[in-house]
């Protein structure tokens, strides 16, 4: 038995790992086809180092939403309070989020999700769009999804996934993870290369790093 919730991820791996990250959750990966005895047998066995990492975590990581009404969370650097509305209108009116009645807390998270995707994509699309004709470049696909430890990545193909988690962040960081994602489509590492093209247009793009690492590594786990 533990004292505390594993959330099971299998993997094409072969190894059998435990991750604790910063908002207390815990993740079991392992490969697909694994005996249940070796399962429990590898838990019982980091038991101890699980519960060292959950009592050394940081106590002001915020709490993973659940879309309820008067819950409050950020957006775009700023607090909103959630409104539950009886229609099925969305959208921002002052200080609050107003999002539409469902069923269950699991269709609450869901319809969430949805609308902080909208409402994130809006924000985001001419930034791309505008950054992209700046560097003389091309971005041919566009995905926006929760992240655990990413805020943005690039494939080779020039495809660009962003954390939705973004819609919490002030529009400059937003602005400065679509350039940091775009620059990859035209140098794929982090060369001084890269780095000056990120200054290009961004000479006070180390502000944004900052904020991200001091500040951003609690917004991202409102909706992980």
């Amino acid at each position: 038995m533990v004292d505390f919730e594993i959330e099971r991820k299998t993997t094409k791996g072969r190894n059998i790992s435990l991750v604790v990250y910063q908002n207390g959750k815990v993740v079991l990966k392992h490969p697909a086809r694994i005996p249940q005895k070796q399962l429990e047998e590898f838990i019982a066995e980091k038991k101890g180092w699980v519960l060292s990492k959950l009592k050394s975590l940081p106590k002001d990581i915020p709490q993973k939403l659940k879309f309820q009404e008067g819950e409050k969370t950020h957006i775009f650097g700023e607090t909103k309070t959630f409104l539950i509305s009886s229609n099925q209108k969305f959208g921002l009116e002052g200080n609050t989020l107003k999002i539409p009645k469902t069923k269950s807390e699991q269709a609450n998270v869901r319809k969430g999700k949805l609308i902080l995707k909208e409402i994130l994509l809006e924000k985001i699309k001419p930034i791309i769009e505008s950054t992209s004709t700046a560097l003389n470049t091309k971005v041919t696909k566009l995905s926006i999804k929760p992240m655990r430890s990413l805020w943005g990545s690039c494939n080779s193909k020039n495809q660009i996934s962003l954390n939705l988690s973004l819609v919490h962040c002030p529009e400059t960081i937003i602005e400065y993870i679509v350039l940091h994602e775009i620059a990859h489509t035209i140098e794929h590492n982090h060369s001084n290369r890269f780095w000056k093209i990120v200054e290009s247009q961004n000479p006070n793009y180390k502000f944004a790093e900052k904020w991200l690492k001091e500040v951003g590594k609690k917004y991202i786990y409102y909706l992980n």
